[in-house]
Parts: C-alpha cells; structure tokens; sequence
C-alpha cells in the first residue's frame, strides 16, 4: 500500500471512491447490506466472512484482481 495514505483510510473505501462507487453500489455487487460495507470499511468486521461468488463480485465491482484484494478490508494499519 502507498505510504502516503491517511492512517485510518481503508483501501476498499479508497478504491471505492476512485471509481466513483457508492457503499451502496458496492453492497449490490456482493450482495450485502449497505452496513456491512461500511462495516468493512471502518473495521468493525475485523474478518469478513465471503462466499466465493462474493468474492469474485467484489473483485469484479472494485476492478481488482484476487492478489490486489487487500487481506484486510478495514483502515491500514501504520
């Protein structure tokens, strides 16, 4: 991850963004609440439980291959 990132910003919420996605965008490719994204995003689900399609889906809504998926979705850790 690029060091000049706010320490509490999350890659998901970063990528996000760039593409100019909403949580809500993001929740309907993989299938969950609007929650969850935010959940993912700020940290509060520390272990996000993905089926594979889900998987796939975020990987696909974020422009992401598989290695660029971060291992962890919440705020980078300095």
């Amino acid at each position: 991850m690029p060091e000049n990132l706010p320490p509490q910003e999350s890659a998901l919420k970063r990528r996000r963004e760039e593409l100019g996605l909403t949580q809500r965008d993001v929740a309907a490719a993989v299938n969950v609440s609007v929650q969850t994204v935010s959940n993912w995003e700020t940290g509060r689900y520390k272990d996000a439980k993905l089926t594979l399609p889900q998987v796939k889906a975020l990987c696909l809504a974020l422009k992401w291959s598989i290695e660029a998926l971060p291992d962890e979705l919440g705020p980078i850790k300095h």
